[in-house]
């Protein structure tokens, strides 16, 4: 028993783990915003459109919310 206990405070504690912390750049342009919108409609668009279809192939239609 004594040496379970010898053993792990013989452990060499772990390094501090780093934060990946990213330097704040230039704000976005009104044209960058407006492209990452676009972008976010268009996956929001492809999603609601095949998700359905796709989880019915799957038998998962359950998942689906009803309106």
């Amino acid at each position: 028993m004594s040496s379970l206990t010898s053993s792990a405070s013989s452990q060499k504690p772990l390094p501090p783990t780093k934060r990946n912390t990213l330097l704040v750049s230039d704000p976005l342009t009104k044209s960058e915003i407006v492209l990452l919108q676009h972008g976010k409609k268009s996956i929001a668009d492809f999603v609601q459109k095949e998700l359905p279809a796709r989880l019915k192939a799957r038998h998962l239609e359950h998942l689906l919310i009803k309106p």
